[in-house]
């Protein structure tokens, strides 16, 4: 397994999509802010649109791009000002994919604004480290898109599944349960095209992308317990020790000593939810052999004990896990 998909299998993520928008011009959509680990994303498939945040100036968005809220920040999306708009207004909400027509504004002679709303899920507290290492706002470019990536093959087939292309017609049989699954796809696919655009601010995701250092970090993502001491894991990236110290600070504005560690409870987080493992032995399937300093650092990781996190996150196991 490659070490993207390693990490985002130690951070789940649940997607929803709410809502399909076919909007004419001028149309305003606020958005409220949301809870900590809820993150709105919007998708325009046509037309353009702008996405303005309490400050700063306004983001222009164009068909193919898609705008991640990382944090829930309150925002607009919009074409026109609020008093310009002609009041076409939305909560979002966790209904079914639906789909939301302005039937006075849209028309042959005006452009047309069509996009999709839903949320990204980080349920998992542990999942906060993988928030922190994303911006504010995530964009990945449509138009950088190579021909044939994944993402655009997605709005494809979610546009079909909400509507076709032009949005008014009825949903297919089994329609929900396909968004549903599409959905699922998009966090991957957008985290991977924007990695793939030079997204990376210092931090994890910075370290994961970084071709001299991706060998340490899928030593530490694959084997998270084994004894990785800085002369290890120098060698694997063919560096001296203080130079692979000195780039993995640069590059990811922690230590690697950090990082292993982050690594260890997301994965002791994991086997708490889904296994039936007694914690002694996922203290040492992630490289502990004192219960009591596990104990330890997973409550000041995870401001809880590890059984206290067991009984609150609780979860049928996804494939691959078990015990």
């Amino acid at each position: 397994m490659d070490a993207l998909s390693r990490l985002l299998s130690l951070h789940p993520v649940r997607a929803a999509l709410d809502i399909r928008c076919r909007f004419g011009q001028p149309w305003n959509l606020p958005h409220a802010a949301l809870p900590a680990g809820v993150a709105p994303y919007h998708f325009i498939l046509e037309g353009r649109a702008q996405l303005q945040l309490a400050t700063g100036a306004a983001l222009p968005l164009e068909a193919g791009d898609l705008v991640v809220l990382t944090r829930g920040a309150a925002h607009d999306l919009f074409i026109a000002p609020a008093a310009e708009a002609i009041g076409a207004r939305l909560g979002v909400t966790a209904a079914p994919v639906r789909l939301h027509v302005n039937d006075d504004a849209v028309s042959g002679a005006q452009a047309l604004s069509d996009f999709l709303c839903g949320q990204f899920h980080f349920d998992a507290p542990h999942s906060n480290a993988l928030v922190q290492a994303l911006p504010e706002v995530l964009l990945v470019r449509g138009a950088l898109l190579p021909e044939g990536d994944g993402l655009r093959t997605l709005a494809t087939l979610l546009r079909s599944e909400c509507g076709g292309a032009d949005g008014r017609g009825e949903l297919r049989a089994g329609a929900q349960a396909v968004v549903a699954g599409l959905a699922a796809a998009l966090f991957g696919l957008a985290l991977r095209a924007w990695l793939a655009q030079g997204g990376p601010q210092p931090g994890l995701l910075a370290l994961l992308a970084h071709p001299g250092l991706q060998p340490a970090m899928q030593a530490m993502l694959e084997a998270p317990q084994q004894d990785w001491t800085l002369p290890r894991l120098a060698a694997l990236c063919h560096l001296s020790r203080a130079t692979f110290v000195r780039r993995f600070q640069a590059v990811g504005n922690t230590t690697p000593g950090e990082v292993l560690q982050q690594l260890r409870m997301a994965r002791a987080a994991q086997l708490l939810s889904y296994s039936k493992l007694p914690t002694a032995q996922i203290g040492e399937a992630v490289g502990y052999q004192s219960e009591a300093a596990f104990n330890r650092v997973f409550k000041k990781f995870s401001g809880m004990g590890p059984g206290a996190y067991r009984r609150t996150g609780r979860q049928a196991p996804p494939q691959g896990i078990s015990g």
